[in-house]
Order: structure tokens, then sequence, then C-alpha cells
């Protein structure tokens, strides 16, 4: 303990710090009604600890707006909220938001959580923060020293996108955590490759479009030096590990599948498929600007909005007027729109491909140990 803070003492004062602040505005934060959904779904904890058989998939039977949610959302966030909501003894929203219906008639249905539920929920997620900085650092250090992990933890902690998103009773600050969990687990794999596996399984059960990790995952488990005796056989076993600590994490957290895997599995991929139909046809009606039909399109938006745009507080402008007055005060807030101007982005345009550049460089000139973290992290990014 003593060699950590001798050592670490500046990155601790750092992580208590900057932890004070992000916690103190979490109730700050606009509210996004599907913040109302999640919450709602959050009895799922209780279900899968009292009666699990409830969560089961039947293809016997009508499909529910409950199942329907597990069949098409990651269940991790839902979760959380619901032990945090537990563990403070809060009830939660009785009722789904309905986009549908109007800001009023949402109130009235009792879709709007209680300050209480919201802030539970909000902790759920937002508690993970200081986690996922204690996370970045030692990425930094597994790369390159203490200030690397410094500095990386300092442009993160000050990321509009990180702070908004992060504080909000939805998926996206458990989704970064998870993230960067797998990061440093895949810098770790060919020794861990059962916690490589869990990470990996973690960040999609946070956020199915994490399954896009899930190869990088088995690569990095793969990666033996080809100076190790009985090489096959290590490889093989690491792959084994990987595989079941993967699949026991998705079984576990996901039951509607428990009935009959296979089938609920299609008929999920089935919704999801419906879903994203039915968004991409809504949006060509209502606001057909925010359809990005080719790579380029979507390249140019997602540097504008990482870089450049101010935060987006919600998709659609369906409540616009009623978040008006807490969007405002947010923005009045000088730490949550930093890096926004022109000028701060271009700095950051700047290192991030630098960062790029000296990642390449790295796989082709340095040891191999950082030869190999550097290969992982780019094909990661």
């Amino acid at each position: 303990m003593r060699a950590i803070l001798r050592h670490h003492w500046f990155f601790l004062l750092l992580l208590f710090s900057i932890s004070i602040c992000y916690l103190s505005g979490v109730p700050g934060v606009p509210f996004h009604p599907d913040e109302s959904t999640y919450l709602f779904m959050s009895t799922d904890f209780e279900r899968i600890l009292s009666n699990p058989q409830s969560l089961v998939w039947d293809d016997k039977e009508n499909l529910s707006p409950e199942m329907r949610y597990r069949m098409i959302d990651a269940p991790l966030a839902r979760y959380l909220m619901g032990f945090s909501r537990s563990l403070f003894t809060i009830p939660t929203t009785q009722v789904d938001w309905d986009w549908s219906a109007s800001w009023q008639e949402n109130l009235s249905s009792g879709a709007y959580p209680e300050n209480s539920t919201l802030l539970s929920g909000r902790l759920a997620s937002a508690l993970l923060f200081p986690l996922s900085l204690i996370i970045l650092y030692l990425i930094g250090l597994k790369l390159s020293g203490r200030m690397v992990g410094i500095v990386a933890v300092i442009f993160f902690s000050i990321n509009p996108l990180v702070l908004l998103h992060t504080r909000r009773a939805m998926a996206e600050g458990i989704l970064v955590f998870a993230l960067l969990l797998v990061l440093y687990s895949l810098l770790h794999a060919e020794k861990f490759p059962l916690i490589a596996g869990l990470a990996v399984a973690l960040a999609v059960n946070a956020k199915h479009s994490a399954v896009l990790l899930l190869p990088v995952g088995m690569f990095a488990v793969s990666w033996v030096s080809s100076l190790k005796p009985r090489r096959g056989v290590q490889i093989a076993t690491n792959l084994f590990r990987f595989s079941i600590g993967f699949a026991f994490l998705m079984l576990l957290l996901n039951p509607f599948l428990w009935g009959n895997p296979i089938n609920a599995a299609k008929a999920a991929l089935e919704q999801r498929q419906d879903l994203i139909a039915r968004q991409l046809a809504d949006f060509s009606t209502i606001a057909p600007a925010q359809v990005l039909d080719s790579p380029v399109k979507r390249t140019a938006v997602a540097a504008a909005q990482l870089f450049i745009a101010p935060p987006v507080f919600s998709e659609s402008g369906n409540y616009t007027a009623h978040t008006a007055a807490t969007e405002q005060a947010y923005r009045a807030t000088f730490v949550n729109q930093v890096g926004r101007q022109p000028w701060t982005a271009g700095v950051l345009i700047g290192m991030t491909l630098l960062g790029i550049i000296a990642t390449i460089r790295t796989t082709f000139v340095d040891s191999q140990p950082h030869q190999k973290s550097a290969v992982l992290l780019l094909i990661s990014f």
C-alpha cells in the first residue's frame, strides 16, 4: 500500500478530485425518456432472483413489450439499476414511457420517475466512472508509463460526451466501463483468457454492438509466442477458456435464452432487424437529414460528433420544450462544454491522429510486448 501511495499519489489525488466533481453533477444531467424505460425494466433484477422462469422466451405466447425489450436490449444496465434500487429499497416506475404520448400524459400516467428512483438508476452507472478511470490509468501504465495514464485520464474526464451520457440511467456508462475492461484484458489475454472472455461478454451485455470485439478477443488469446513449447495446445486451451467465459456469462445474463437458445436467439435477431427497419423508415420521413446512407457521410458525422458538435441531449425533439431549462442550465457549467470550440477540436483531432500514427509506428519498431499491445489496440479501435 505504501508503495502504491508513493508511486501513484498524484493519480490517486486526481481520481478523488475528478470523481467528486463528476458525481456532484449527476442530478443536474437533463432527463432522457429512455431513462424511464431502463428503470421500468430494472424489475428484471428482482425477477431473475425470485422467478427466473418468467423471463424465459416462449414461442407459444404472445410477445409482451417487456419480453421484446429483453430480446432487443442488452440486460446489464437494467440489472445494475435494479440492484441499486434494491440496495436502497427504492421502488421503480410502474409504467413505461410512451413516445407517442405528450409530456403531460406521461407525467399523469406515472412514467416520469421519482427523483430518488432516477438518482438510484443514474448512480448505478455513474459509480462505475471512478473504476473506469482506474482501468484507463492501468492501460496507460501498461503502454508507456504513468504520464500517459494521467494524460489519458484527464482528457477522458473532460470529454463532454463522457460527462453527459455516462451519468444517465442508461447503458452508456456501463458500456464505457466494460469496453475499458475489455481493452485492459486484451493486453493480458494470453495469460488470462477466461477473464478476457468474461470481459467481452460483459461489454456485449452492456450494448450488443460490442459483439464486434469478440473476434478481437479470440485473436488476442490466440497470440502465443512461437518460442513457447506446445504452442498449438496453448492456443487451443486459451480459445476454449475464452469461449467458456464468454458463453457462460452470455447465457447467465440472458434468461430469455434458457428455454430454447437457438430459436430464441433467431427471434431476437428478427426483432432487432425489425426495430432498425422501422427506425430508418421513421427517420426517413421525420428527419431525412439524419439518415446517413453512405460511409463518407457516416465518417464525417462521427468525426463532427466526436470532436466539434456540442453533446446532443436527445435523438428527436418530441419534448424539447420541457427539457430546455435543464439543458440550458447544464450547458452553463463550463466543464460540460470543454473542447467543443474549433481550436480545441483541432488540438484533439491532431492528438488523435498523432496517437494513431505513434501506435502504428510501435507495431514496427518496438519490442515484442509493446508491438502486441499496439496491434491489439489498433484492431480494437
